[in-house]
């Protein structure tokens, strides 16, 4: 919480600071020139959602081997630990909360398909010099961050399936192993992918480059963007689009869809506390 509030409020003071010295800038009356790439879209722009049929694939088989060995369960199921190895959290077995972790998977996985629809559909950038090149790093961009989204939902597939094979062969070493190696192995890889490319797909700029570079000006959508973060357009058909700094895309909130998707996402979020209480 203290830095969810510190970064709103970092960002909030150079927002406003930023839009009092544009405002002392000299603006050209003529219109706006941009190149855009109308072969975009005919490039393989992610990897198909079709490789998250392994992920359910892992589910189901976990899932099924659950209901086999039922039987076999206590009659309270363990389902947090501590670091000693004692168990913190416990519920009754019924086949709801055995299968509660499969649910879960489930929901994670429709999460990470949507982010990876969204990827593919989300708007295309505008540029004003030599698209071919903006175009390929964007693509570039879109089809690593595509392969990002399909791993770790492997990796949380796997961590999830170690979880519930727990319940039947108990070996808290390997699960305490597990458990924490990938949460770093996803960590670290959203890391390098951040610090090896900025957003769209642009090579990091260093101090001698923002000298020599062009001084022709991105598109002007400040009017779009509420407090420089929210994208808010009803003219724009775009579901989702690239985050105007940082790493990785927002919603158009404009659209209706946008809030359902944000209802969804807390529904999972809920649903997932109520299934480990």
């Amino acid at each position: 919480m203290i830095f969810i509030v510190y970064w709103s409020a970092l960002h909030l003071l150079f927002h406003f600071k930023m839009k009092k010295i544009k405002g002392t800038l000299t603006t050209v009356e003529a219109p706006q020139r941009v190149k855009i790439d109308t072969t975009f879209r005919q490039n393989k722009l992610t990897y198909s959602n079709y490789w998250f049929l392994i992920h359910i694939a892992i589910i189901l088989a976990i899932g099924i081997i659950s209901i086999l060995n039922y039987k076999a369960l206590p009659n309270v199921i363990p389902m947090k630990y501590d670091f000693q190895g004692n168990v913190t959290s416990s519920v009754p077995k019924t086949y709801l909360s055995v299968l509660a972790i499969n649910l879960v998977q489930l929901g994670i996985i429709a999460l990470m398909m949507l982010v990876n629809w969204s990827i593919k559909t989300s708007k295309q950038q505008l540029t004003t010099s030599n698209p071919a090149k903006f175009a390929a790093e964007n693509i570039q961009f879109r089809r690593k961050w595509s392969l990002f989204t399909i791993i770790t939902g492997l990796l949380l597939t796997i961590l999830f399936a170690f979880i519930q094979i727990n319940m039947f062969v108990p070996n808290l070493v390997l699960l305490t192993a597990i458990s924490l190696i990938i949460p770093v192995l996803i960590v670290l890889g959203a890391v390098l992918l951040s610090l090896t490319g900025r957003q769209g797909g642009g090579k990091i700029r260093n101090h001698q480059e923002d000298r020599e570079r062009s001084k022709e000006q991105p598109v002007n959508d400040d009017d779009y963007w509420k407090f420089g973060f929210i994208y808010f357009n009803a003219n724009d058909p775009s579901f989702t689009v690239e985050k105007r700094y940082g790493i990785g895309w927002t919603i158009n909130f404009a659209r209706p869809l946008s809030w359902v998707l944000l209802l969804f996402i807390i529904a999972i979020v809920v649903i997932s506390i109520v299934l480990s209480q």
